[in-house]
């Protein structure tokens, strides 16, 4: 549970929520983007309960739907479809005694909500292929990345089956919201996979603590520990400097490009061509309008409005106000 630094007052407010809920049998409902950690606070919640001795099971309801999540949820009997040689318990019967953890709660299909609201309430299933009433005893902790009131404004998400869910919510912020925090779990990260490797652990830089917090981690903790994890196996340096941090994660921090329109496009294409002609025939204009397939009259318009100039040998003596300089890094703006 180190992943959770608890500096800066949102955290700390939170695991206040934590410690006191943790001790009673109510449901709690988590929400955050991908990769805050909600499964970890859910842990942490179940550790600190009178269940902790018992089993924590997780269950990913985004990919399950119809009798998949019936049979995961509630388990079935032998022979109740093909291909079911033995009974086999649910996720409510495994976690009996203990939490069970759904995430991704938002996309339970509306067809499978009803009956999975009708065990909340009464705390009794019973198998597919089965008749005999199983009760569970369940504390339910659940959790998403979507607004659930706006599901249900929409028609997809039950609003009984929502304010069942909703008894305590705990909101996990992003990390980019709270970025003071990044230094600290780099360090802890680090020492995480020293010993998980048996490596020696590097040091930082400053530059990359400093990129790292002007990042914005769309991927939040998971993304940074992902990242870190990376670099550590690859590299064998006892020190992390910005040409260890791999490519695809620096490209966020490359200057954009300048965008041309299509005036520009043609633009650049036909000086090129004016160019390469005219240094081809040693600056013979009424050739070059030939070659080009243009009248002498016109080349000497497109040489004004493009402000070409050759030398005698066709040679340019301007720089063509197009070209640019090769893409580099730039590390002072926060890319968003």
């Amino acid at each position: 549970m180190q992943e959770f630094i608890l500096e800066g007052d949102v955290m700390r407010s939170i695991m206040k929520v934590v410690h006191q809920v943790a001790k009673y049998d109510v449901n709690v409902l988590i929400t955050g983007e991908s990769g805050t950690g909600k499964e970890l606070l859910a842990k942490i919640i179940h550790l600190q309960s009178p269940r902790s001795e018992n089993p924590f099971v997780p269950v990913n309801c985004g990919i399950l739907s119809g009798m998949m999540f019936e049979d995961k949820l509630f388990g079935h009997e032998k022979g109740a479809f093909t291909g079911a040689i033995r009974r086999e318990k649910g996720c409510f019967e495994i976690a009996d005694q203990g939490t069970l953890f759904l995430d991704e709660i938002a996309e339970i299909p509306l067809e499978n909500q009803t009956d999975f609201l009708r065990v909340l309430e009464d705390s009794r299933f019973v198998r597919i292929g089965g008749s005999q009433l199983i009760e569970g005893d369940v504390r339910i902790i659940s959790a998403t990345n979507k607004d659930l009131k706006d599901k249900v404004k929409q028609g997809l998400f039950r609003g009984d089956l929502f304010y069942r869910l909703h008894v305590v919510p705990l909101y996990i912020p992003a990390l980019r919201e709270r970025k003071a925090v990044i230094p600290k779990m780099v360090d802890r990260f680090l020492n995480q996979l020293a010993a998980n490797y048996n490596k020696p652990r590097p040091s930082v830089k400053p530059e990359v603590v400093d990129i790292f917090c002007r990042y914005d981690w769309p991927g939040n903790v998971r993304e940074l520990k992902n990242l870190l994890e990376r670099i550590f196996i690859l590299d064998d340096d006892d020190v992390i400097a910005l040409e260890h941090l791999p490519s695809d994660f620096l490209w966020h921090f490359r200057a954009p490009s300048r965008t041309m329109n299509l005036e520009e496009v043609r633009k650049g294409a036909e000086t090129k061509a004016i160019l390469d002609v005219l240094y081809r025939v040693a600056g013979d204009k009424e050739q070059a309008a030939k070659i080009l397939r243009i009248s002498p009259r016109t080349l000497r318009h497109k040489l004004n409005r493009y402000n070409i100039k050759v030398d005698r040998r066709g040679e340019p003596v301007t720089k063509n106000l197009l070209d640019h300089p090769e893409e580099s890094l730039s590390f002072k703006a926060s890319p968003r």
